[in-house]
């Protein structure tokens, strides 16, 4: 998996609200990537592409809510 699939991934699944799939998504990341690319992509790159709700959304998400 490169970074730019893992990030449209990621994507998709947030705007299609899937918190398994983005987990699972996260997970695979981790192991194929590492924790230092996965970092930077959802904290520089993620992070910036989403909208205020998209990010509340997955702050919530974080912390086990829904929105």
């Amino acid at each position: 998996m490169t970074t730019v699939t893992l990030l449209s991934e990621l994507l998709l699944a947030l705007r299609e609200n899937n918190l398994d799939g983005f987990k699972h998504l996260l997970s695979l990341g981790l192991q194929e990537l590492g924790l230092d690319v996965l970092d930077e992509l959802t904290r520089y790159f993620l992070v910036s592409l989403l909208s205020e709700a998209e990010a509340d959304r997955m702050v919530a998400w974080y912390w086990g809510l829904s929105l």
